[in-house]
């Protein structure tokens, strides 16, 4: 979330300077393109016949390709710029407005945007005060918003840019730049997870996170992040666990480590049994045994052993628990926030989520860091979830078209936050220049030379 100073600060021109250096820069190698195809190689057709003017043809019409696609990359790039300068400019716009507006009539506000009286009064502050209140914190409220959604969808098409690097073909290029394209998808996914660790669950559980949010209404997002965001813990709690069970954390021997109460955080959403006992009481009727108990009846150290067995139990009980959250919407508006809330469910907590709303930077300690981390993985899980949606079809075409543009022999690698579907292949483009050739067989050996 971009805050007040952030915004206030901006300097948009500075990003279409940008653009007009990336057009420039385009129209040299449209320049560039289209002397290669129309002088160079017509000249050749002319001057130079047989196999080798052929491949020198070819070549230089390879050349005039990668040109046209470069050009096409940094025009896009120039549309990005330009988009989020005029975006970034109508907010600022708006900002300052309502900062002139707050200033003339004894108003403050805070970084996150939350307007209040510059002097303390001690009395509430009657109904033209609280409208003159109202009236500033909407007007900054979505000035924040609409500069947030610029920087968000900035940065995403930045990264369809950058991997349009790779691209030499241009219609191959002007497909990409549908975000929504399988290969616009599949671009972004092939540029790695910026040091991110994956969502690192088998299917299974990944079908459970569907039927839990559709049981619950949590998105599937959010129920992602939080396997995502635990993860971490289980995966650095014992870095010696190998096999199956190292993708479901740590897992102790309960007979040595459960006591009459077990305080221990549970299952791969690292859920505390008090909370379990929560959820499970609050929804009787969605958690039954198939014998017809109900999990509420268990005892602590069953319901522990439960949870920490069924990967599927603890994400169906992470979605309740989230609904429950959702429940009382105060500092609970957004999966951002409930994903803050997963962690410390305390008044702090909620009041400051109504107070700074998705801002990360205003808040302290662990918060600051969840909300940064979400942050970080919400557009990996975007990309993610995309390539899910896709059909096996769309998928298999998306890294066919990948695979044509990378030299022959060189591993294709989509790298989703979560696995699903097919991911990998090979490449079968030209060959990087220099390369050798497969050297031929061996000569045979003259007679009576052995």
């Amino acid at each position: 979330m971009v805050s007040v100073p952030e915004l206030d600060k901006a300097r948009p021109q500075q990003w279409r300077d940008a653009a007009d250096d990336a057009i420039g820069a385009a129209k040299q190698c449209e320049a560039l393109a289209g002397y290669a195809r129309d002088e160079i190689a017509a000249t050749l057709r002319q001057c130079w016949v047989g196999d080798a003017g052929r491949t020198a043809r070819t070549t230089f019409v390879k050349h005039a390709g990668d040109y046209e696609a470069a050009a096409i990359a940094l025009r896009a790039m120039a549309r990005t710029y330009d988009d989020l300068a005029d975006d970034i400019t109508s907010a600022q716009r708006d900002l300052h407005s309502a900062l002139d507006y707050a200033h003339r009539n004894g108003l403050k506000v805070d970084d996150s945007g939350r307007v209040d009286f510059a002097r303390p009064t001690a009395e509430a502050p009657d109904g033209e005060g609280v409208e003159k209140i109202k009236h500033a914190h909407e007007i900054i409220s979505d000035a924040l918003a609409k500069a947030s959604r610029a920087d968000t969808d900035a940065a995403r098409s930045l990264r369809t840019v950058e991997a349009l690097t790779d691209i030499s073909d241009p219609d191959l290029a002007k497909k990409a730049l549908d975000k929504n394209s399988p290969l616009g998808i599949a671009l972004r996914l092939s540029g790695g997870l910026d040091g991110l660790h994956p969502v690192n669950v088998p299917m299974d559980v990944l079908k459970s996170v569907n039927l839990a949010s559709a049981e619950t209404g949590i998105s599937r997002k959010l129920l992602l992040a939080i396997l995502w965001q635990e993860q971490q813990w289980y995966q650095n709690h014992n870095p010696s666990l190998r096999g199956p069970l190292a993708e479901f954390g740590r897992f102790f021997g309960w007979s040595l480590t459960l006591g009459p109460k077990p305080d221990k955080s549970l299952g791969i959403t690292h859920m505390k049994t008090d909370t379990a006992r929560s959820v499970v009481e609050k929804n009787r009727e969605a958690f039954r045994l198939e014998d017809g108990r109900y999990l509420a009846d268990l005892s602590d150290v069953e319901l522990a052993a439960l949870i920490e067995h069924n990967p599927d139990l603890d994400v169906r009980l992470s979605a309740h628990h989230l609904a429950d959250l959702r429940d009382q919407p105060y500092g609970a508006r957004t999966d951002k926030q409930l994903f803050t809330l997963y962690a410390a469910e305390t008044p702090d907590v909620r009041e400051k989520n109504e107070q700074y709303g998705d801002e990360s930077d205003q808040r302290g300690g662990d918060i600051k860091t969840r909300g940064r981390n979400w942050d970080k993985i919400e557009p990996h899980l975007d990309d993610a979830m995309a390539w899910d949606a896709l059909s096996d079809k769309e998928q298999a075409e998306a890294l066919r078209q990948l695979e044509a543009q990378t030299p022959a022999g060189h591993h294709v690698s989509l790298d989703p936050l979560y696995r699903a579907g097919q991911a990998t292949g090979t490449g079968t483009g030209e060959p990087e220049p220099g390369t050798p050739s497969p050297s031929p067989g061996p000569s045979p050996v003259p007679p009576g030379t052995h």
